[in-house]
């Protein structure tokens, strides 16, 4: 087998096939893309706003929707099983158990999954948000988590 020499290309013969070796040095030159075009830089940075005004719009999208999870308790009574749902949240550092009606219940598991759909949508923008960051090498702001 033929080694890499001098940076320069490399062709090594296996029977029929050949198989060419690229030096890989120059590859890796640390270009920042922000800096170098201002009309990419412009893009980022209006990339940058859009998505902290659609994870805004989210935030206050998903504070609409109730809090926490469904739960169910069964209780037995004079030989019958009866269930009550409740939702169970975190109000102010406590824990909170609200009793949902039957009918009720449909529309709470539809608005918690809305919910979570939301959360999972602000997850993905925060990610792309700190990418952002990076790219246009802005400094991180105090009291703000990475994700």
């Amino acid at each position: 087998m033929g080694r890499l020499e001098g940076g320069r290309l490399r062709r090594r013969v296996a029977g029929k096939n050949c198989l060419y070796v690229f030096p890989l040095q120059g590859y890796f030159i640390d270009i920042k893309v922000a800096e170098k075009d201002s009309a990419v830089r412009g893009l980022l940075e209006e990339e940058y706003r859009r998505c902290r005004d659609v994870l805004a719009a989210l935030s206050a999208k998903a504070a609409q929707y109730p809090k926490g999870s469904l739960h169910v308790r069964k209780k037995g009574y004079k030989g019958k099983e009866y269930a009550y749902h409740y939702l169970v949240a975190r109000v102010e550092g406590r824990v909170v158990n609200r009793h949902i009606p039957e009918e009720e219940v449909p529309d709470v598991q539809q608005r918690l999954e809305q919910r979570d759909k939301c959360l999972k949508e602000m997850q993905a923008y925060k990610k792309r948000i700190v990418y952002l960051e990076r790219l246009l090498q802005m400094p991180r702001r105090r009291g703000e988590s990475k994700q």
